[in-house]
């Protein structure tokens, strides 16, 4: 007799089909994120809520689900898209262009289990009432259930506020799964054997366990769902929005809960936040760029986002952060190739190596392998897909990447790099894991990572790809991947090529490219940490210089008024004052050297003062110490000691007790920093020894496992020598070389600080002398022209006077008449034009610089007087290198007339001792600026001062021979202002 039996499905099967077939939490979420993005979803997220019992909820914007269709697909498992021709309404779509369905075998919701066993689900099409349902995952766990058994409470409701009344009818039907209901007493009776049978099951195997029918329903009396959970859902809370989905869970995953700041951390807890990070972090193509030509590249206008809530706050951890990551970022990176590759497997694209573009747009190609035979058929073939990576060197002295962004990208790598994969926009797990290495990058890093090149933690990009064009790439069951078909096969052996060739041709150990550009890189980068560490004890000895001065300068004038005060009483009466007096000396001297200041950066800025202020201080503290030792002098000579050997014993064991005292505080300080030196070393050392050995020794593994040739693994190990060498060499030669010169004695801090002041004085010259060549370059552009413009208005004013009696003529031509004595003036300055030298007399100056100088003189009441024997002195020079200077020494002399409201100002000049003088009644010039007056740039007037008026004095007068200088004699102080005095070679004074 033959029967025909029906299939009979256990509960268990949704278990294996769900919970079991998803690789980790995190993957789970990424396909229910999935669901969201088929259902038309602008936006999912997944909020995770704190609490005495922790709660996890994805909200999503989708189009929802009515209560039929709930009944109808949501509950029906195996809904496959590809047989389902029911296509989405526009109205559905919201405005979205259609979607290619992510999800393929109708499980997906199924995955929810990963999250936590209990499950609240509210749904809501628009026009439609909400749908809401109760789900416990663990009652497909009993391998005694039939499928049918088990019932999920389903209700619907029209508004918001009726669900908290639904819940405790929904919790109670649920718990009829356990202990069965009246109104079904035969079901009731196979719930009750067949949770008795799987209680009995798992407590004979572990008698700690708890029942599962218990647990199951302690879970649910104890579930904490409150509409509070559902208020950061769009629907919930946002009147704009009229349809979505919401999936609560009770109960939690360790992976959820590890996100949670309440958790107690411990050694796992890291590695569940990075791994939960990586997964989803990167959920949507943050490569995608308009202009790429990427052909299978899709922006899928969908947004993610992962909050915690703690005590009602949120904080996100993981969204879209086009900020840190995206095509801009990426491209700005120093090695980048992208393109796409065809049906036949050749990839056609750009490259960019060590920061410059070798070849653009679809310039670069690689052919697919010579033995690759591209696969046609209609389950085999590869469809065209395109291709995005950028990398950077690792070690920061072969980057062409600046301190600062290498130390960035360090820091991105850490969160973000990977290669991925994108499906029509969505991120395909787990390409890009730490744990995935499916194109086999740290396989063949670990043969040859010079050679090779790729790392994956230091690469960012991905493989774009379609449904529509390659639909043989298909995801495992569990979402760990392809299924190894020869699709993915082929896809794998293309991906690879493109990596090792790329690799030869431009980025790695043997590609001549990098053999050409790396010694120039190394150098410009020397060159740059050099600069770099210049900048660091510029800055540092600035900062010292400062605090310094702060501390010094009041305590320096304390001195100074102790000083007066013991001045004033000051006197040696008797021998016994003499040592009084000596002591005295002694100690105030001494702690005036210990407020000593020295190594004054070039550029003082807000300091000046204080610096000027001290070192006046500082100048007259020893002007009084000066005298009070003459008096010691005078009073030992007046007194005539008669054991002066015992003064001088005294006084030879305190000068000696203190220098004693200053080098046992010296010792304690080297001795200190000696021992930490000594440690640090050592293990530097130790380290260093060691690092060979730890980079090479897998190299041996390898060779003896076959994976590896003898040549190539005695050439890595050679590279890795060299590099190490060049490290080692960098470490510790320095460090001997500055070891050798303190054995020779030689001040390094003097060298390090001189130099860099020097430095950055010459660094700032030179930017001036630019200003200053440009500023010559314009008064010559301006004398040429203004030359030919004044032929041209000298002719039309002639013109015009010629016609008729213009009103304001006059005027005009008088104006002008000025103008033009101001070019004649101009004229002698020009670097241009024939060097005549002409007998110059102190006459032609005077005369010259009395019409230069007419319109101050006239306005500002200064009177610039020359005496006879200053008229009647002459020299041979060339009058464009003599009259500048005169017209310097007056400028300067009539802007501190001025400015400070001299009474009855007055510039003489004059012949002292055959030495010409210019001299004004002014404030005249603080003797702490006189040693710089000729150096370039050093001004003190606050506006209009470029500083190069007196450097050019000396050094038009240098070129001719002469000499100038301020005058600190006397006899040559001839007004009480400034005076300077010029020597001039070869002059007459008759």
């Amino acid at each position: 007799m033959i029967e025909s039996l029906p299939f009979k499905t256990q509960a268990r099967t949704v278990d294996h089909l769900g919970r079991e077939q998803i690789a980790d939490c995190p993957t789970a979420i990424s396909e229910l994120w999935k669901n969201a993005y088929d259902a038309y979803a602008r936006s999912v997220s997944l909020h995770i809520f704190d609490g005495e019992e922790p709660i996890a909820a994805i909200f999503d914007d989708g189009h929802g689900m009515s209560y039929e269709e709930f009944v109808s697909r949501w509950l029906v498992v195996g809904t496959e898209s590809k047989y389902d021709r029911n296509e989405t309404t526009e109205e559905d779509r919201n405005g979205l262009p259609v979607r290619t369905k992510q999800g393929q075998k109708g499980i997906g919701r199924l995955s929810s289990a990963n999250l936590g066993p209990l499950l609240l689900l509210v749904s809501k099409r628009e026009e439609c009432d909400f749908v809401a349902a109760l789900l416990d995952w663990r009652l497909f766990e009993n391998p005694y259930l039939v499928l049918s058994d088990i019932e999920v409470p389903v209700t619907k409701f029209q508004e918001r506020s009726e669900l908290e009344g639904l819940l405790p009818e929904l919790f109670d039907r649920l718990t009829d799964n356990i202990w069965g209901n009246i109104e079904s007493p035969e079901r009731s009776e196979r719930l009750k054997q067949a949770w008795v049978t799987y209680d009995a099951f798992v407590q004979e195997r572990d008698r700690t366990k708890q029942k599962p029918s218990e647990q199951i329903a302690n879970t649910i009396v104890g579930a904490a769902f409150q509409l509070e959970h559902l208020k950061p859902w769009p629907l919930w809370s946002d009147e704009k929005v009229h349809s979505g989905t919401a999936l609560l869970v009770s109960d939690i995953h360790y992976d959820l809960r590890a996100q949670l700041p309440s958790i107690e951390a411990d050694g796992g807890v890291k590695g569940v936040r990075d791994t939960f990070f990586a997964t989803l972090s990167a959920f949507t193509d943050p490569f995608v760029d308009p202009v790429a030509g990427e052909a299978n590249a899709f922006d899928p206008e969908f947004s993610y986002e992962v909050k915690i809530w703690t005590g009602g706050i949120d904080k996100s951890i993981v969204e879209e952060d086009r900020q840190s990551l995206s095509r801009q970022v990426c491209e700005d990176m120093e090695h980048v190739i992208s393109g796409n590759i065809d049906i036949d497997g050749k990839f056609t694209g750009q490259v960019k190596a060590f920061g410059e573009w070798r070849d653009t747009a679809t310039d670069y190609t690689i052919l697919p392998p010579t033995d690759y035979t591209p696969p046609r058929g209609p389950t085999t073939y590869v469809g065209p897909f395109s291709l995005f990576i950028s990398t950077y060197e690792r070690d920061r002295v072969n980057s062409t990447h600046s301190d600062d962004e290498h130390a960035k990208l360090n820091a991105l790598a850490d969160r973000y790099s990977g290669f991925l994969i994108f499906r029509n926009g969505l991120r395909v797990l787990p390409y890009g894991r730490v744990d995935s290495d499916f194109f086999e990058i740290e396989q063949r890093r670990s043969v040859s990572a010079g050679r090779e090149f790729w790392n994956a933690r230091r690469m960012f990009g991905r493989i774009a790809l379609s449904r529509e064009s390659n639909p043989n790439l298909r995801d495992k069951a569990g979402r760990e991947g392809f299924i190894d078909n020869r699709a993915a096969k082929s896809l794998k052996t293309l991906v690879v090529n493109i990596l090792k060739t790329a690799a030869r041709e431009h980025f790695g150990s043997s590609s001549e490219l990098r053999k050409q550009e790396l010694p120039d890189i190394q150098e410009a980068n020397r060159k740059a940490r050099a600069e770099e560490e210049r900048k660091v004890l510029a800055k540092r000895n600035r900062q010292k210089f400062r605090s310094r001065l702060k501390r010094n300068l009041p305590l320096v004038a304390k001195i100074v008024d102790r000083l007066d005060a013991e001045s004033s009483d000051f006197s040696i009466d008797s021998i016994s004052d003499i040592a009084v007096a000596q002591s005295m000396i002694d100690d105030l001297s001494n702690e005036l050297r210990e407020l000593r200041i020295v190594g004054a950066p070039s550029s003082l800025g807000s300091s000046e003062d204080d610096f000027r202020e001290f070192r006046r201080l500082y100048a007259k503290a020893q002007s009084v110490l000066e005298d009070l030792t003459n008096e010691r002098r005078e009073a030992i000579q007046r007194l005539n000691p008669p054991r002066p050997e015992e003064i001088a014993e005294k006084q030879m064991q305190s000068l000696a007790g203190q220098l004693q005292s200053r080098i046992r505080q010296w010792s304690k300080e080297i001795t200190a920093i000696q021992d930490f030196e000594a440690k640090r070393i050592s293990d530097l050392l130790s380290a260093r020894h060691k690092a060979f050995h730890q980079t090479a020794h897998p190299l041996i593994e390898q060779v003896k496992s076959g994976r590896m040739g003898l040549d190539d693994a005695l050439e890595e190990m050679a590279a890795i020598r060299m590099r190490l060498e060049y490290e080692n060499e960098d470490i510790f030669q320095s460090y001997i070389n500055t070891l050798e010169l303190l054995r020779e004695n030689i001040n390094i801090e003097l060298i390090a600080t001189e130099g860099t002041a020097d430095n950055i004085e010459l660094r700032d010259q030179l930017n001036r002398l630019n200003q200053v060549a440009q500023l010559g370059i314009t008064v010559e552009i301006l004398g040429h022209e203004l030359a030919t413009n004044e032929q041209l208005i000298r002719t039309g004013i002639k013109r015009i006077s010629s016609d008729s009696e213009q009103p304001g003529l006059e005027q005009i031509q008088a104006g002008f008449e000025a103008l033009s004595h101001q070019l004649d003036f101009l004229s002698p300055l020009k670097l241009s034009g024939p060097r005549t030298r002409r007998t110059i007399s102190g006459m032609d100056i005077t005369e010259y610089l009395r019409e230069f100088f007419r319109t101050v003189t006239d306005t500002r009441n200064i009177k610039i007087e020359a005496s006879d024997q200053f008229k009647a002195f002459a020299v041979d020079e060339q009058p464009s290198r003599l009259f500048p200077v005169f017209i310097n020494l007056v400028n300067n002399s009539a802007y501190w007339l001025v400015n400070s409201h001299t009474v009855e100002p007055k510039v003489l000049l004059d012949v002292v001792d055959e030495q010409v003088i210019v001299s004004d009644n002014g404030p005249g010039i603080d003797a702490l600026d006189q040693d710089q007056l000729f150096k370039m740039f050093f001004t003190r007037k606050v506006s209009g001062g470029r500083g190069i008026g007196l450097y050019l004095c000396r050094m038009n007068l240098l070129a001719g021979g002469h000499s100038i200088k301020y005058a600190t004699d006397k006899k040559f102080q001839l007004l009480t202002g400034a005076n300077f005095m010029i020597d001039f070679k070869g002059a007459s004074f008759d």
